[in-house]
């Protein structure tokens, strides 16, 4: 596909109107009533819809600048940019479709009071990404709080902070921001960091140090929530809008302009994943039922946004798997150090780098999956393809906040130090260079005006995009574990385990226990999700309780694991949590395989490139080391 140009800024001449199919009245017939249109008076047929009086008499319309953001909006009649003055008063031209003029109205289509509203929203669009339409009906959840006692709405209007970034995953804006303190809660109670905290003057104020960049803030955002403007949007025909989201006080950094950037430079090599919760998210922005799959629909969508390799994380859970499993193996033989804790939720690292630094030794060297696929891309099929490393772009669509963290860590970039050690010299480069979370790619999507919701049935492209049914379970609480017993157990024992589900891993239990029988030993196997769950665990190990003598511990930093992600669609709540979990677990039930040692893609990429699980290579491009972080 042949990359698009980049939108450049031009400014846009005024326009004549169009007659329009969808006026609810005719040209009008009947007794004819006297208007000003533009300053000139006109006489039209009563019932005349008040834009086809303009259209009639060739009226035309203001229209903004056109900087790039004004080319995303693919509604012809924007209630943000497509507006007129009628009686003094700022009208969208859809509502001038369906009123009828009256006897003295004053219409005018181009005046100073038009071109400075437009400016002021171009202006929003461009410099905060955010319709200010959909920010004015955000207004009534402000006016709930003022109800509620949390706000003052004068003192409100009196706010000039600046916006705070925790780099590189979440922003927060304070001037937006309700006081209810429900991102404080969510961060206190539900994860138990405590990072964040309302201060009398400054509002709420974040300890970086602390921070574990999960983005359940996010979620809990009242002024985030769509729930207030949901049939507001569908009166307006937002539905595929790139800016009909509303933006809560806090929200991730958006990284939607550097893929836009990097699909529109011929000289870089665009290659996606998307993680294995994505597939049963990432619909619901298109209307598209929570838990439903769109896997098929989604490869086809990134297909035709104009990525050049549309692959899977999927197939680098199964690669987790092989060396998360294998460690775990090496462990128990050698009996240590156990119990053996998951690390492929960047947001439980940072807890246990930053509040439990002296249980880093029992964390799995293995990357996540995001990495490790970030890695594979840039050195086993950049050779194969031909392309040279650093001319290729790796983008991830993610679940997770956190991830944009893990992708910027410096010992993220063992591609480049693999290329470096082969004496291929070019400057430093990432494993994987942008993370956009779900809400972030849905966006993408809706830029380019591709709706997920329409789009054929494809599959990924061939090398990093097969799978296993083990692999898309890793989206929801106990899914690593189940994967990685799979294969463990039939490597162990060489015989294929008899039931794969386990039924008392998958369940939304904030902490849950189970034992498996490998070659007559007694494997005992815990799960955890949601950090102040996670806490319970680590402070048991701590302090040589119950969970100091398991052998694998499966922590997810999100409540649900990845379904439950801050960067999921909002509204993220525990029934959405059920239907998603339900969705990923259907994708495993219907896989050919579902277990991680037999993709075949797999087994290729050991058989001609790392040799075997925890090979030299492997420990090289596929493991690192954590380091404590405590908060200051």
């Amino acid at each position: 596909m042949k990359k698009k140009a980049a939108p450049g800024i031009i400014l846009k001449q005024s326009r004549p109107a169009k007659q329009s199919a969808g006026s609810d009245y005719s040209a009008g017939t009947g007794p004819e009533v006297s208007l000003l249109l533009n300053g000139e008076e006109i006489s039209v047929a009563r019932d005349t819809t008040i834009y086809d009086a303009a259209v009639q008499n060739g009226a035309c319309f203001a229209r903004p600048e056109d900087v790039a953001e004004t080319s995303w909006i693919h509604n012809g009649d924007c209630y943000l940019l497509s507006i007129a003055e009628v009686n003094q008063v700022l009208m969208p031209v859809a509502a001038m479709k369906k009123r009828p003029v009256a006897q003295g109205m004053r219409i005018n289509t181009e005046s100073p009071k038009i071109k400075a509203s437009l400016r002021d929203r171009v202006k929003q669009l461009h410099e905060r990404q955010e319709c200010a339409v959909v920010r004015q009906i955000q207004e009534l959840c402000a006016a709930e709080a003022e109800s509620a006692g949390f706000v003052s709405a004068p003192e409100r209007e009196k706010w000039g902070f600046a916006d705070r970034l925790t780099g590189p995953s979440i922003l927060h804006e304070p001037n937006k921001c309700l006081r209810c303190e429900a991102c404080v809660n969510a961060c206190k109670d539900l994860q138990g960091v405590d990072a964040l905290r309302k201060d009398p003057a400054l509002g709420i104020v974040v300890d970086e140090t602390k921070c574990v960049r999960c983005g359940q803030c996010i979620l809990a955002c009242p002024m985030g929530s769509p729930e207030n403007l949901a049939a507001y949007l569908d009166l307006m025909g937002c539905h595929m809008c790139p800016f009909s989201r509303p933006l809560g006080a806090m929200r991730e950094q958006d990284d939607t302009a550097r893929v836009l950037q990097a699909l529109n430079d011929p000289d870089q090599y665009v290659v996606v994943q998307f993680a294995p919760s994505v597939r049963a998210t990432l619909g619901e922005a298109f209307g598209i039922a929570p838990g439903a799959l769109v896997t098929n629909q989604l490869y086809a969508a990134l297909r035709r946004a104009g990525f050049d390799r549309i692959w899977d994380t999927n197939f680098a859970a199964d690669l987790t798997i092989m060396e998360e499993g294998s460690e775990l193996i090496a462990r128990l033989q050698r009996q240590g150090p156990l119990p053996q804790l998951t690390s492929c939720s960047p947001g439980w690292v940072n807890y246990i780098e930053t509040f439990y630094p002296e249980l880093l030794p029992l964390v799995s060297s293995a990357k996540s999956p995001q990495q490790m696929f970030g890695v594979a891309a840039k050195t086993y099929a950049a050779e194969k393809l031909r392309v040279a490393p650093g001319k290729m772009t790796v983008v991830s669509i993610m679940p997770c906040t956190a991830k944009k963290y893990e992708a910027a860590r410096k010992e993220m970039n063992a591609a480049w130090e693999y290329w470096r050690r082969k004496g291929l010299n070019q400057d430093p480069f990432q494993d994987v260079d942008v993370v956009l979370t779900t809400r972030e790619a849905a966006k993408l999507l809706k830029i380019l005006n591709i709706d997920v919701s329409k789009m054929p049935e494809e599959g990924p492209d061939p090398l990093l995009g097969a799978y296993s049914g083990a692999a898309p379970i890793f989206g929801r609480t106990g899914g690593v574990m189940e994967a990685a017993l799979r294969t463990a157990y039939e490597l162990l024992t060489n015989t294929p385990l008899g039931e794969l589900e386990f039924s008392e891993l998958g369940t939304v239990e904030g902490i849950k226990r189970g034992r498996v029988l490998i070659n007559g030993s007694e494997i005992k196997v815990a799960v955890a999700h949601g950090l102040a769950n996670a806490r319970q665990v680590l402070e048991s190990i701590k302090q040589k309780g119950e969970f100091s003598r398991y052998h694998f511990i499966e922590i997810m930093c999100c409540p649900g694991g990845c379904v439950g992600g801050g960067g999921q669609i909002v509204s993220t709540n525990l029934p959405r949590i059920v239907k998603r979990t339900l969705g990923i677990n259907q994708d495993d039930r219907q896989r050919e395989i579902r277990k991680s040692h037999q993709n075949k893609e797999i087994q290729a990429l050991y058989r001609d490139f790392l040799g075997q699980p925890l090979s030299r290579l492997a420990h090289e491009l596929l493991h690192t080391k954590y380091s404590a972080r405590p908060p200051k």
